[in-house]
């Protein structure tokens, strides 16, 4: 009989599990990924556009997250997880995809200097799809950073117009941390092909007081 009763109570932990598996909520939502790398314990998070953020915990192999994406997920809250990371909540990606990626600021003669130019280490820039991928490190740890791609136009447009210029821009606000923190960046590039251009520079100031200058040819 006891045994019995054993097996029976077994049996029902597994129906239970299975119907707790069958439980499972996947929501869906659209969002922006923001990478909080040197902050406060944080990595990636997505701000979904209902307002509420979410951190990948475990997310499909092969996706790489980088700072300004526009992206779509499918996903399962893990409200049993403890983040150290107090800027969402943790959960299981079950499908993302990219919708774009990050705008670029346009500056003019005018407002040349409106960005800081503080230093970065350039680890690689290409050209992914309609973006450019940007991966780079910088001292810091104790302040957020901004990192933008500035698209330099010219003070004179009179034709012929040069090549599209971009800088890459970083604001430190006075960081004054050692930590060595590197992110990824996804710009769009995609007003260029309306434009029809076919290459462009990006430029960008070195830890080491040198320049980073490289010519892209932007093919489609």
């Amino acid at each position: 009989m006891k045994t019995k009763v054993l097996f029976v109570v077994f049996l029902f932990f597994i129906i239970w599990g299975c119907q707790e598996n069958n439980d499972t909520v996947f929501l869906q939502q659209t969002g922006t990924v923001i990478d909080y790398s040197g902050s406060g314990n944080c990595g990636f998070v997505v701000e979904l556009d209902d307002g509420n953020n979410i951190i990948p915990i475990n997310y499909p192999e092969g996706f790489e997250f980088a700072q300004g994406q526009k992206v779509w997920v499918e996903y399962t809250e893990m409200p049993d997880v403890i983040m150290l990371c107090e800027k969402g909540i943790a959960c299981e990606i079950n499908r993302i995809e990219q919708l774009g990626c990050a705008p670029y600021v346009d500056l003019y003669f005018s407002n040349y200097d409106s960005l800081a130019r503080d230093p970065v280490y350039i680890h690689s820039v290409n050209i992914d799809g309609d973006c450019l991928h940007i991966k780079l490190s910088y001292s810091g740890g104790c302040e957020e950073h901004d990192i933008d791609l500035a698209r330099m136009h010219p003070w004179c447009a009179t034709p012929p117009l040069p090549p599209p210029t971009f800088e890459i821009r970083h604001n430190s606000h006075g960081d004054m941390c050692e930590a060595l923190i590197t992110r990824e960046f996804r710009f769009d590039l995609s007003p260029l092909k309306e434009e029809g251009a076919k290459t462009f520079t990006v430029n960008a100031l070195l830890t080491n007081n040198e320049v980073y200058h490289e010519t892209f040819d932007y093919n489609w």
